[in-house]
């Protein structure tokens, strides 16, 4: 079964590059509707005015996270840390009680494989998430909520043997004139219970990024995220992580994030490189 699922993990990440790259260069979609005429309407009715496909689509809009929607997202991601690698495929779920107020749950199918040998498959931890916008205006936004991470891996490998509970806040802050929308956040995570004879978990988690629009329905977003892991003498890790996505429908899009680590990567949140598709679903 462990073998079965290593193979299903890498068979996804072979058919999500090809489909993405096809997807990226193919020609964009057309608006989303369209009229619907009678034989005689079509037959007099002057042609349509063409409307600007880059005009269907508001990226900012569309992937704001201070703006709660519906979403499906599906990932495959590559971690090497050095003395070991992780491939993930995490399936993603948010509801939108309203726009200021959201939920998210998942539940990452992982392997790892250390560099010594002996593989381990299965589940990962399950993350839970609530959001709330506490505040926006026509320049800014800002989103508080708490996340809680359930001790469910099915092997010491794939989890962190703790539950732990994570508060955060995020802002969104509108740059129009550079075309993009810049987001701070901060997180303090703390274990509040699980396996006692596992590292305790103790974190803060800083995060700078990017999102800027550009022609086409592309996007790209750059992230940097600085940990500090209070559990072991406040020793701090850092990496970046750049996005490249495209829509090819109104409220479908695929996207590429590869990922490197900057300092700290022998430690425990720190990593050499990483490499990540993706795509998210709109409804």
């Amino acid at each position: 079964m462990l073998h079965r699922l290593s193979q299903r993990l890498h068979q996804v990440s072979c058919i999500f590059l090809p489909l993405f790259v096809f997807l990226l260069v193919s020609p964009s979609s057309q608006a989303e509707e369209s009229a619907i005429q009678s034989p005689n309407q079509a037959a007099t009715a002057p042609a349509p005015v063409p409307v600007p496909v880059a005009s269907t689509v508001d990226i900012a809009k569309r992937i704001d996270p201070t703006d709660f929607k519906n979403r499906f997202d599906l990932r495959s991601e590559f971690v090497d840390y050095g003395t070991a690698s992780m491939q993930t495929l995490v399936p993603r779920f948010e509801y939108a009680f309203s726009k200021s107020f959201g939920f998210r749950t998942e539940l990452p199918i992982a392997r790892y494989d250390p560099a010594s040998g002996g593989a381990s498959a299965g589940i990962g931890n399950l993350l839970t998430r609530v959001a709330w916008r506490a505040l926006r205006t026509d320049d800014y936004s800002v989103v508080v909520g708490s996340e809680l991470t359930f001790d469910t891996a099915s092997s010491a490998a794939l989890g962190s043997g703790k539950h732990v509970l994570g508060t955060f806040a995020f802002a969104a802050i509108d740059l129009p004139q550079a075309k993009s929308v810049f987001f701070p956040y901060i997180q303090y995570g703390k274990a509040i219970g699980g396996d006692a004879s596992r590292e305790d978990v103790q974190y803060t988690n800083l995060r700078a990024s990017m999102l800027t629009r550009w022609p086409a329905k592309v996007y790209s977003f750059v992230e940097y995220a600085y940990w500090i892991d209070h559990h072991n003498a406040d020793r701090a890790s850092s990496q970046i992580k750049a996005e490249v996505g495209k829509f090819i429908l109104p409220k479908t899009g695929f996207y590429v994030r590869p990922g490197t680590g900057l300092s700290g990567t022998d430690q425990r949140y720190g990593m050499q490189w990483s490499f990540e598709l993706g795509m998210r679903h709109f409804f």
